[in-house]
């Protein structure tokens, strides 16, 4: 199976991601130190997840969706604490909405025909 579909509409909307995040810190750092550390360390683990999970679905590698699952939970869970911790229930809402963007996210990369059909092809002769 080639990457298509909603896979590979994933795997362009992270490279975005990715790219943004790159050109943010290499271009403009001191708009991410101003916001702070709590922000700076949100920014760059998914940056950082980002391009691992360009890299890892570009290398096929079967425990894509495991480590890309691992890695949304625990900067969603980061935020909640930065959220609560900070800026209270407005912020809470927002990233509600973004646990249910992930948890669909996540549910696809599981069980879904396409991630499972590319991740999990076998290579001739094995």
């Amino acid at each position: 199976m080639k990457l298509a579909g909603a896979l590979l509409w994933i795997v362009i909307a992270v490279g975005l991601i990715a790219g943004v995040g790159i050109a943010g810190f290499v271009f403009d750092y001191e708009r991410v130190r101003e916001l702070g550390p709590k922000y700076e360390i949100a920014v760059g683990f998914i940056t950082l997840w980002s391009i691992l999970f360009v890299v890892m679905t570009l290398l096929r590698l079967p425990s894509t969706p495991a480590i890309a699952t691992a890695g949304l939970f625990i900067w969603i869970v980061y935020r909640l604490a930065v959220a609560l911790l900070t800026a209270g229930w407005p912020l809470v809402v927002d990233l509600l909405g973004e646990a249910a963007l992930a948890a669909g996210f996540c549910g696809y990369m599981a069980g879904g025909a396409g991630p499972n059909a590319y991740y999990r092809r076998r290579l001739p002769g094995s």
